[in-house]
């Protein structure tokens, strides 16, 4: 019998693993199924980590055990940060204009500047600087977002600069997201400073920190590579396939294997090489104390059911495919610029242009939208919609595939966000002994669900060691 079986063997499931092992309870991990296990190739460059969640987890991993020395083998997951970079957008006429800065998702902190003026117009500019002299009534009267730049602004500003950004982020338009999701705090930077602009100015310092993206320095598949090696300290058992039959016994868990693992995932935590730093154990049955259910990124966990009934939400086709240089501005040329467009069935999708290596690359964004299906034919219908939105964005396709994903969408409301967090803590309440992991029960969110499973993990092992009840 060991203490606890993963599984699943994705960053947030390790997470949790490592947190048990260190207090020298014996874990056993098994893989996910890997040939539906893919998330949202955007995420390559990093992922927002506005609370430090990540950053604290990879310093952790860099820590050598015992506090001093070097990093083992002299290889440090430590994290490189990535500032959002101020995106072009385009004006009434087509042209590619730098976004006005300061700003938060699209809001001018100055709308009558040089760059506000060349992508708004006079009349739409003028209307915006309105928002100086019009009264603030309470604090968070409005929730929606886009309805509150068009109350203060107007609609030039929400629908030029503000939309393709939303749209981008969330999936869905900016009426529909709650101003505490995508910025909070600045409904009361607002009362404070008597004006949006004002508060754009004010805020964006920690808007900027909030979208700051973070990656490890080493790259995900060496944050792999060094969390498996801790993972090998600890003797943390790896087993070669996925879990198959999970049985509840009285005393626990038993846990036959299934098919083996197949590979491909495109995820950066899914990368590099699979487990070869634990201990390789026959293939047999392995009883348990507790468990760790792990939902794979792509949000399937056929080997545990289990976790079906928290996997609901809307979903979006991403995807990433390389393009001839866009004609940027020379005082501008690396860009990057996004631009909303439509596609045949008349649905909204966002395009990013940005830099790849010695090329450049179509970041696509689709709407967020229930029930949309994970299939490999759907994945092959999905290729074809990146494509059309980048060639309907302008882009000029180099030949070659797309890389696509179907990730869970990000939380837009407060309601939303607080009742998927209920259902997943009263889930777990209902089970003792079982900790419910994966980027796929946060809305997608990879800072979010390591967070989760290192604190379930704490949890969990103040119980199994006697600490608590």
């Amino acid at each position: 019998m060991v203490d606890v079986v993963v599984l699943g063997d994705s960053l947030p499931e390790l997470a949790s693993a490592l947190e048990l092992a260190e207090v020298g309870l014996s874990v056993r991990i098994y893989p996910h199924m890997r040939e539906d296990d893919r998330a949202d190739p955007r995420d390559a460059d990093g992922v927002r980590d506005p609370d430090g969640s990540l950053r604290s987890f990879l310093a952790h991993v860099a820590t050598p055990i015992g506090g001093a020395g070097a990093p083992e083998n002299g290889s440090s997951p430590g994290f490189t940060e990535l500032p959002p970079p101020p995106p072009l957008l385009q004006n009434a006429q087509g042209e590619w204009l730098p976004q006005p800065q300061p700003a938060v998702f699209g809001i001018p902190a100055v709308p009558l500047s040089s760059a506000s003026l060349a992508l708004l117009g006079g009349g739409a500019a003028f209307r915006a600087a309105l928002d100086r002299i019009r009264p603030v009534l309470t604090i968070g009267k409005t929730h929606e977002f886009g309805e509150l730049v068009r109350n203060r602004m107007g609609g030039g500003v929400l629908e030029r600069l503000v939309e393709p950004l939303t749209r981008e982020a969330y999936g869905v338009p900016a009426a529909d997201v709650d101003v505490a999701i995508i910025a909070p705090g600045l409904n009361e930077a607002l009362t404070r400073m008597g004006s949006l602009s004002g508060a754009a100015l004010d805020y964006a310092e920690r808007n900027v920190a909030r979208e700051t993206r973070v990656a490890p320095s080493v790259g995900w598949g060496e944050l792999r590579t060094a969390l498996l090696r801790r993972l090998g300290l600890y003797a943390v058992e790896f087993a070669e396939s996925p879990a198959g039959i999970v049985t509840a016994t009285e005393t626990g868990w038993t846990v036959a294997t299934g098919a083996a693992a197949a590979s491909g995932s495109l995820h950066p935590e899914e990368s590099g090489p699979q487990p070869t730093a634990g201990v390789q154990t026959p293939e047999q049955a392995t009883t348990a104390r507790a468990i760790v259910r792990g939902a794979a990124a792509s949000g399937h966990a056929p080997q545990d059911p289990e976790l079906s009934g928290l996997l609901g939400g809307a979903r979006r086709i991403c995807g990433r495919v390389a393009v001839a240089q866009p004609a940027f501005p020379s005082t501008h040329p690396e860009g990057p610029g996004v631009r909303g467009v439509q596609v045949g069935d008349g649905s909204s999708w966002t395009v990013r242009f940005a830099p790849a290596g010695a090329g450049w690359q179509a970041i696509v964004s689709g709407p967020a939208a229930q029930g949309l299906a994970t299939t490999e034919a759907a994945r092959s219908a999905a290729e074809a919609w990146v494509k059309d939105a980048a060639i309907a964005a302008g882009a000029s396709l180099i030949e070659g595939t797309a890389e696509v994903s179907m990730p869970f969408a990000p939380y837009v409301t407060i309601e939303q966000r607080d009742a998927a967090q209920g259902q997943l803590s009263a889930w777990a309440d209902a089970r003792p002994g079982q900790i419910p992991t994966g980027g796929a029960l946060h809305g997608g969110d990879l800072a979010a669900a390591i967070a989760d499973a290192r604190a379930r993990a704490i949890q969990l092992r103040r119980h199994l060691t006697g600490i608590t009840d």
